[in-house]
């Protein structure tokens, strides 16, 4: 039951407590038509273990209920290169984590330990010298994860290391009327062909083995979340801002030679600016339609609270009232890894799409001396990259507030 929780695997749960349950009664009824009341011995123990099968199940049924109703299903995207299909990339590689490691995070929130990171020499992870006893019931309170690019991206897995693809610039010419026997206007599209390579993005820390024992298994548990969140703070950042082949990195969407820019205008027409992106977009060589902006939070909190010449908030709808996470009906994501003072406009289903050589793993070993000392490291990893077929689907928008407003209290 490893991965994100999904409503698929949820009915093939239900489905085999059902057949279970089924072959109860059926038992049942075959008792039933011989005319006898009570069971055998051997048909006695057969019932109390299917009973406690269908306990069991019950019990991991409810669990997994609660985590797809807490983490959702992503919705499917079409069909993909050949007879590949494509998902949101984050279904690609998904974050997840083991039966076993669930049910001890479960655990250790029943039970609410904390702990402080330390970092020590030889390199690894301690909770030991900073928890008194009196301190163990504190559940911790990190990590907390950013949006995840990937989630909102089109996908393809791949089995091979690079993914060569074409990028379609513009299309030159116009259809038109002609003469009988006339010759026929040419529609020219450039293509050229480019090359996606898998990028690996790793990172690794080390616990105590006395912590990963069982000491502390909630700090062990909140140790591999925090080096989740690091490996996806760095896949954000490739995916937004990446140098591409050249430099060995992922092909980003902000650093392609061809896609559409603009400037944006005084403070406090920053909105305008956003509808400006968006209608260049639609009226651009791919007539792409903006479903998704990109903003560092510090961005879009300058943005949201600006304020017309009476003092009213331009956003709508007022932050009094609701939440507003939109502009223009297009959804906003923000990542401390997008660059400041820029959004990224794009069409998500005609730019390109999220290429997963291999998902994020979590490997449990050792590395050096950390046998001989007692360290247990955990390292994470994934290989990823990205394709920009219709670059002029993107558009970056710049010379946007880079610092959020900010308020002094009165000391009065």
């Amino acid at each position: 039951m490893a991965g994100t929780p999904n409503s698929e695997f949820l009915h093939k749960l239900e489905a085999k407590r059902a057949n279970i349950r089924a072959a109860a009664e059926t038992m049942l009824q075959e008792v039933r038509s011989q005319g006898r009341d009570e069971l055998t011995i051997g048909e006695h123990q057969k019932l109390r273990h299917i009973l406690a099968d269908v306990n069991a199940l019950d019990g991991v049924i409810r669990e997994y209920r609660d985590d797809v109703g807490r983490i959702g299903d992503l919705p499917k995207l079409g069909l993909g290169l050949g007879n590949r299909s494509i998902n949101t990339a984050g279904r690609l590689s998904p974050l997840g984590y083991t039966d076993e490691q669930l049910r001890r995070a479960f655990d250790a929130i029943n039970r609410g330990e904390t702990a402080v990171l330390e970092k020590r020499d030889p390199g690894f992870t301690s909770a030991t010298p900073y928890i008194p006893p009196e301190l163990g019931p504190v559940l911790p309170v990190f990590p907390r994860h950013e949006d995840r690019l990937m989630d909102r991206l089109p996908g393809v897995g791949i089995d091979v290391p690079a993914l060569a693809y074409i990028e379609v610039v513009s299309t030159t010419g116009t259809a038109t009327i002609v003469a009988e026997g006339a010759t026929k206007p040419e529609l020219l599209m450039p293509a050229d062909q480019k090359v996606a390579t898998a990028r690996k993005i790793a990172a690794h820390v080390g616990v105590s083995w006395e912590a990963y024992s069982g000491d502390y298994p909630a700090f062990v548990t909140a140790v591999q979340g925090e080096l989740m969140r690091c490996i996806i703070d760095a896949e954000n950042l490739q995916l937004f801002a990446g140098t591409g082949e050249a430099n060995g990195h992922v092909n980003g969407l902000t650093t392609n030679a061809n896609i559409l820019t603009l400037a944006a205008g005084a403070l406090g027409e920053n909105y305008t600016d956003l509808s400006a992106g968006i209608a260049a977009l639609r009226n651009g060589p791919a007539l792409a339609t903006c479903d998704l902006i990109l903003m560092n939070p510090e961005t879009w909190a300058a943005i949201r609270v600006q304020k017309d010449s009476y003092g009213r908030f331009l956003s709508d709808p007022d932050p009094t009232r609701e939440q507003a996470n939109t502009v223009f009906g297009v959804d906003v994501l923000v990542s401390t890894q997008f660059t400041a003072g820029v959004a990224v406009l794009f069409d998500t289903q005609l730019y390109g799409r999220a290429v997963v050589r291999e998902p994020i793993v979590t490997r449990i070993g050792f590395s050096g001396t950390d046998f001989v000392q007692n360290v247990v490291r955990f390292l994470s990893e994934e290989r990823l990259t990205q394709t920009i077929e219709r670059p002029q689907a993107i558009l970056k928008l710049t010379g946007l507030p880079t610092t959020a407003p900010t308020a002094t209290a009165s000391t009065k």
